[in-house]
């Protein structure tokens, strides 16, 4: 490989106009105030710490922020029911174009031509676990299945792909019982930033990079959940745990069964699987409504 100059590489001005979700995030995250295109972050954190739910929310303002941008969420661990119920604590998901390894027989094929159509911000959950579903269904290894998955976003993020798009990436990773991320050095030393989400005392969660090329490492952003999205707060506060209201009481899954069977034995109707959540999202919206009304 020979030596070369930035000049003669024809970069476009567009990789340093970054996506916004308008909120404190924007700062901590770059110092351009976004999320710049040709970036991939690595979101890390352990069980329990809302890793998913904190990507999901931040892939939903970065779509609902930037409308003529293309957002995708690759979901290899939730299937659609799964995503379902989450969708009643963060209503953004809803809106989320997504794709489902769950099940398929051929991810590969899948995440390769789903990448092709051109992204600006791509959402993965996880590293691990689309590795693994590639290592299940392919003769790759453990080892070559992960590196596949590292060169295809290498690929797309040097706008490698049919529409020339500089495609950033938020991608979740698991952490050892240690805290830090799980994989060889390679995730650390070859991606833009190493973001890892911590769990304080009750519903208290920060974010703070341990590496970060487009902005400043070792500090803390503090955030809650509230009303369906993260809320970002510069210091730390007292989280007050609010009263909970009783809710409907049921789980979502067993109370679309429910709504199923009661419409065919009362009114001889057979719902669909689809039908059935719809009504018991209506209810759960219904109720919310008079609860804070009470």
């Amino acid at each position: 490989m020979k030596p070369v100059r930035l000049k003669d590489l024809h970069i476009p001005h567009e990789v340093l106009q970054p996506m916004k979700t308008n909120t404190e995030l924007d700062a901590f995250v770059s110092v351009r105030g976004g999320f710049l295109p040709s970036t991939v972050y690595i979101v890390v954190g352990g069980a329990g710490t809302g890793k998913t739910s904190w990507a999901i929310d931040t892939l939903s303002k970065l779509q609902s922020n930037n409308p003529t941008k293309k957002c995708l969420y690759i979901s290899g661990e939730q299937d659609e029911i799964d995503n379902y119920e989450l969708s009643t604590f963060i209503p953004g998901l809803l809106e989320l174009d997504t794709i489902y390894l769950a099940g398929v027989k051929n991810p590969q094929k899948l995440i390769e031509e789903t990448l092709d159509q051109g992204w600006d911000m791509v959402m993965m959950d996880s590293l691990e676990v689309v590795s693994g579903r590639i290592e299940t269904t392919t003769d790759l290894n453990s080892r070559q299945s992960l590196k596949w998955v590292m060169d295809l976003m290498f690929k797309h993020k040097r706008g490698n792909n049919p529409t020339n798009t500089y495609t950033g990436f938020l991608v979740i990773q698991q952490a050892t019982k240690s805290g830090v991320f799980k994989g060889d050095s390679s995730i650390e030393f070859d991606t833009t930033g190493m973001l890892y989400i911590r769990k304080g005392q009750g519903s208290e969660r920060h974010l703070e990079f341990s590496k970060n090329r487009r902005g400043e490492s070792n500090t803390k952003l503090f955030y809650k959940l509230d009303d369906g999205q993260m809320v970002y707060m510069k210091e730390e506060e007292e989280i007050v745990e609010s009263p909970v209201k009783p809710t409907i009481g049921i789980p979502t899954i067993a109370f679309a069964s429910i709504i199923k069977a009661l419409a065919k034995k009362r009114f001889k109707t057979n719902l669909t699987q689809n039908e059935s959540f719809v009504i018991v999202k209506e209810l759960e919206n219904t109720y919310q409504e008079l609860v804070k009304q009470c």
